[in-house]
Order: C-alpha cells, then structure tokens, then sequence
C-alpha cells in the first residue's frame, strides 16, 4: 500500500502529490515520485527532506505552466531525478504559448521529458506500479496514472470533485474529455480515491453518482 501526501503548490493552487512505498528511515532515503510540481519547489523540496524521501521521478499529467512551475528547480536540487509524461505533453511544456506561461505574462518552459510514455504503459517508479491512461480533453497529451491496478488515480484537470477541467484552452475539446471520463471511472471500484489537480480528494462511485457532468451510470 502506497503512502500519498498532498500539498497545493503555486499561485493557482495545484494539488501536488508526493507517492512512496516504504516508510522513511534516517539515513536511508526513500525513493518517491512527484506529481504534478506546478511551484513552490522550495516547499517540495523541503516536506521530501523533512520524510526522507528522495525523488526518482515527475510524472506530469499535462504541460500547464501551474502543473509544471516547479520543474526545473527541482531537477536543479535533485539532479538524479527524472521528468516523464506523454510525448506531446513534453512537446507542449517547452513552449511558452501552449503551456500557458505566456498568458499569464510570466513565459518559461521545461526541458524536454526523461522518458515519454505510450497510452496504456505500465512502468514502477519507486517500487510501485503505475499504468499510464490517456485522458485528453482539457488539454491534448493529457494523461491520468492509475497506482497499483486500481489502489488510486491520479487525475490532473481532467475529473475534480463534482466538476471537470476546463475545455476552452488550446487544444481542449468538452465533449472528448467528458466521455474519456466516463469510459474511465466505471473502470474502477467505486471507492478508489481520486486525486485531482486542484480541490478535494474524490472517489471513482462518489463522481459517478453525483458528478453533474458524468450522469447516466446506476447507482453504487
């Protein structure tokens, strides 16, 4: 069973989240990955530190520049460290008009990704198992990571508590992101946590039920 801490980094209030396997021991770090690092690398860097953790991995749902602010200064701090996502989401991070930065007057962009992953991949990171789900909609390239077969997802700005993530960004489509989402979530048992990019944790029957964009599935 995985342990999961969650913190909201940056001005837009980005929910990252910090995933390990093992308890931290003194003098022997552990390894983690970090979700979605959209800013306040200082204070990522230092609740790592504070639980002995050590990252081996970002893994980025999308290229937003509040899903990604925190990037390079973490590489910078832990240099071991790697950046993966899709392939299009690497391609996006690295200009400043289409991850955003631009728009809101501060453009920056990161280096491309470590590793690109392929719709459906499985991979471990950090003696865990992960499978990687396309999910665009909000933004193309987007992907959602599933923690060991099911345990939890992870969902970047594609289904929030009682919402869904914006569709009028470059490249966004409504109506792909609201039936990639119904595809998805029925997936899953109703009780897997659902950790999305900005807001409360969820759960896969909870967003099923009440969501009032996802109507149209039986009762849990």
């Amino acid at each position: 069973m995985a342990e999961i801490i969650g913190m909201e980094v940056g001005s837009l209030t980005v929910c990252c989240y910090l995933v390990f396997s093992a308890p931290a021991q003194p003098d022997n770090p552990v390894p983690c990955v970090i979700i979605d690092p959209g800013g306040d690398a200082g204070k990522i860097s230092e609740c790592m530190k504070q639980r002995g953790l050590e990252p081996e991995a970002i893994l980025l749902t999308h290229s937003h520049a509040d899903h990604i602010g925190g990037v390079e200064e973490i590489l910078a701090a832990w240099p071991g460290c790697k950046v993966i996502c899709s392939e299009e989401t690497s391609r996006r991070a690295g200009d400043p008009r289409l991850n955003l930065s631009s728009f809101i007057g501060e453009p920056f962009r990161i280096s491309p990704a470590s590793r690109f992953l392929g719709d459906g991949e499985e991979f471990t990171l950090a003696g865990l198992q992960w499978r990687a789900e396309p999910l665009p909609g909000h933004e193309p390239g987007e992907m959602v990571y599933v923690l060991n077969s099911g345990e939890a997802l992870f969902c970047g700005d594609t289904v929030f508590a009682g919402s869904v993530g914006r569709s009028d960004f470059p490249g966004g489509d409504g109506v792909l992101l609201v039936e990639g989402i119904k595809r998805l979530l029925p997936l899953f048992l109703p009780a897997t946590p659902l950790y999305p990019g900005h807001g409360p944790a969820s759960t896969a029957g909870r967003e099923l039920k009440t969501n009032p964009f996802l109507q149209g599935f039986p009762d849990f």
